[in-house]
């Protein structure tokens, strides 16, 4: 009787820890997440696209746009910023069937921060994988749960 309570003691212990691991493990990923606004999320996205995949007027305008769209923090700039980066990107990087117009269109009436994420979502999952770098896909899911938090 007394092996069964130890080892009953013993089981909840593990058990309990390792559950209380898994909350800081949870806690410390929502922090990170949260932290990054939408200036950061907008320039992670435009670090994660590879230099051939963009026009060749981006080289010029590459240091103001990163200057503009790393400030944002409200929909609108955001949404400007989502439409500006499409328009720099290479017709042929996007996937087949995606329509940029469409995409700047929308961008331009975005008035919540829920319609720019969706904009900036939207125009992620437009680019065909050769578009992007090949460490985007380890970073993907934390910057779609980042994305996610912005309201």
């Amino acid at each position: 009787m007394k092996r069964i309570i130890c080892l009953a003691t013993i089981c909840l212990f593990i058990v309990f820890n390792a559950h209380a691991q898994l909350d800081q493990l949870t806690k410390a990923k929502t922090s990170a997440a949260a932290s990054a606004g939408p200036g950061k999320l907008l320039t992670q996205l435009e670090g994660a696209i590879k230099p051939a995949s963009f026009l060749s007027s981006f080289a010029g305008e590459k240091s103001s746009w990163l200057g503009k769209a790393g400030k944002v923090t409200d929909a609108i700039g955001m949404a400007q910023s989502v439409s500006s980066l499409a328009g720099f990107i290479k017709p042929g990087m996007f996937k087949s069937g995606f329509n940029v117009s469409n995409l700047i269109q929308t961008a331009n009436t975005v008035k919540t921060m829920s319609a720019a994420t969706g904009v900036l979502k939207n125009l992620e999952g437009g680019l065909k994988p050769e578009a992007l770098s090949d460490g985007w896909n380890q970073q993907r899911s934390g910057w779609l749960s980042a994305l996610s938090l912005l309201k």
